[in-house]
Parts: C-alpha cells; structure tokens; sequence
C-alpha cells in the first residue's frame, strides 16, 4: 500500500495544474506548500490556471515497470473525480516521466470513456504531448539569462557561465548556453565539478558523462572542484541548477557572479540573498527563470484543446515572447517599487490572484 495526495490551492484564476511527485520523502505538507507555489508561478508568468500538487511515497527505482505502471493507474484512480482538462490536470515532475504521465492518461481515459489528452501534461507526443518539452526548462532558463544580460548592458556571446547541476536541466543548459555563444567554463554534478577557463566543448564533456557516469575524470579539465566551490568561482552567470539552498550566508560573501540565474527551485535563502543584492550581484527569481517547464506543460494543454500540434520552432518562439514580456513586467516593478526582483514577482502574482478572487466575489 502506497500512500499519495493531491492538493489543488486555488483555482481562481482557472483550472489548477501542477506536478505530480514519486518520491521515497514526500510529505503530506511539501506537497501542501508546493501546490501554493504553483498558484504563484502560474500567475507570475501569465499562465491562467491556478496551482495543484500531487505526489506518492515510494521510490520509483525501487519498482519494476509492471509495478510503477499499476501505481500510477492505481493513483489516477484514486484522484479521477478530482482531475482532468476543466478543473486539474497533473503534469510530470520529480520521478515522474512521459511514460508514467502516459499511463495515467490511458486510466484517466479509460474511466472516464473518452479520449481527453488534456487531463494529462508531460506525456509521450504520439498522446499529445509537446515538441519543446525536454529541454523547456533549460531554455526558460537561457532567455532569463539574456533579458537580465541586456538590463545590465552586457553581451551574451562571450558570457563565462558556471552550471551547478549537470542532470537533464544543467546539461540541456550547458548545451543550448554553448550554442548562444556563452563559455561555459565549469560545470558540476553530486560527485563534485570540473572547471577550465576557456570553457568546455559540452557535447564532449556528455560523452564522457555517458561514457563514466560522472564528470570527474574529463581529460580536458584543467581541474576539479567540490559543489561548494563552483559557487564561488569568478564569472559572469552562475546557475544554480542542482538542490534548494546552497547559497548561503555563509558562502554569499564568496560569490563572485554578476548574476545569480536560479535553475532550481528555492537554491538561495533569503539571508543569502540579502548579501548578494548588496554586493550588485542580479538575482533571477526561480518563480520566473526555471518557469520554462510549467509554460510548456501550459502550450501543450492548449494544442490538445484545439487538437492541434506546434512545430518545436513554434513553441520556443512562444517561449520567448512569454519570457520577454513576463521580465519587462516584474522589471518595471521592481523599479518603480525598489523591491527585489523576487519581490516584484509575488506583488505581481499576488496581485493577480487577488483581483480574479475579488471579481469571483470571494473576498
């Protein structure tokens, strides 16, 4: 017996969407929380649902594929009156993936008797799913780092970045910052990181991932680092794509970065925070920068109502626009409030989220 939830915040501002979470430490109140942080992310960056969460207490590595698929037909049995394309759609998330989300629209289907490829987001593209969806995180995470490049008078092409991070956000990162022109000069995963000032070939430091499972030992790193400190190298962009809070007060003093482009969820405290705002050092806000994923989760919904299908090149140019437009917005609000960019976002989706309860009539 697997114990599971689903959470659903607030649906003011429409039908809720978020995650759905296999893992061996999910809880009760993460999930709780986190299905409030999916109402602000939505409302930040223009999407018009509000935020659910879902997640299962189990490892998934732990189950064979026949087991994993009878849990998720198993989950979505338990949730069906609760979800589907007019009220809450649960998309991939940690231990989740195309073909688990796959498994769930087919229950879904099955026990509701008809075909209805929006209930379900991040599944396999011969159901519906998205062109775009792999990499959309990591390219969110890109057009943050240029909007902030271009507010503080820099050029892309020649940036040094350093990646903490190198799983499938860090790596597709690393991949589409090279293509950009970006040097991405270190890189990191949970065994620790490699540097060389010149930069990495990035699809040659893949191979050797590939070929050792690690990137220590890549021959052509003039040395290797600890995941502390990659944090502290001198460079232009530091992405900090692995876990919640590694910046900190403790090593906040030390980052070097012009700007802090945050790819994870939650990687800076707010005391650390403090300290490199008054260094001059750019924070994007997680809420917006790694926001790239839930848009897409978003896109593919709507082709599915309109049953259409977007090219991959349709899908990034949506991207970013919505990328563009969303900064211009929380930029010009932390400017004329002097609020932190983070700051700026809540005011943004708070403001939001209030304005469509006060039109319901609920406050």
């Amino acid at each position: 017996v697997f114990e599971g939830y689903r959470f659903q915040h607030n649906w003011a501002t429409g039908a809720t969407r978020g995650g759905t979470r296999f893992h061996k430490d999910e809880t009760v109140d993460d999930v709780k929380a986190l299905s409030m942080w999916m109402t602000v992310k939505n409302a930040v960056n223009d999407i018009p649902n509000g935020g659910a969460k879902g997640g299962v207490v189990v490892d998934p590595e732990s189950l064979s594929k026949g087991e994993l698929e009878r849990l998720c037909r198993a989950y979505i049995r338990a949730i069906a009156p609760i979800v589907g394309p007019w009220n809450d759609f649960p998309g991939a998330d940690i231990g989740t993936s195309a073909v688990t989300q796959s498994w769930m629209l087919d229950e879904w289907e099955a026990i509701n008797l008809r075909n209805e490829p929006a209930g379900i987001s991040g599944k396999a593209m011969p159901l519906g799913g998205s062109a775009g969806r792999a990499e959309a995180t990591s390219l969110g995470v890109l057009f943050a780092t240029r909007e902030v490049a271009n507010v503080m008078g820099l050029k892309v092409k020649g940036l040094k970045a350093v990646i903490q991070g190198f799983g499938k956000v860090g790596w597709n990162l690393a991949k589409l910052m090279e293509r950009d022109g970006i040097k991405v000069i270190a890189l990191s995963d949970v065994y620790g990181g490699i540097y060389n000032a010149e930069g990495f070939d990035v699809l040659d430091v893949n191979a050797h991932v590939q070929r050792t499972g690690k990137l220590a030992g890549y021959s052509k790193a003039t040395k290797e680092i600890s995941n502390a400190e990659i944090l502290e190298l001198e460079c232009d962009v530091l992405v900090p794509a692995a876990v919640q809070s590694v910046i900190t007060p403790e090593n906040a003093p030390r980052v070097k970065a012009k700007m802090v482009i945050e790819g994870a969820n939650g990687p800076t405290t707010t005391d650390a925070e403090a300290i490199l705002l008054e260094k001059g050092i750019f924070i994007a806000p997680d809420v917006f920068s790694n926001s790239g994923g839930t848009q897409v989760a978003h896109f593919e919904r709507v082709q599915n109502l309109h049953d259409n299908h977007w090219t991959e090149e349709e899908v990034n140019a949506k991207l970013e626009g919505i990328f563009k437009n969303v900064f211009k917005e929380i930029y010009a609000i932390h400017k004329e409030k002097k609020i932190t960019m983070r700051m700026a976002c809540w005011v943004k989706a708070i403001s939001h989220i209030v304005e469509a309860m006060q039109y319901r009539g609920w406050i």
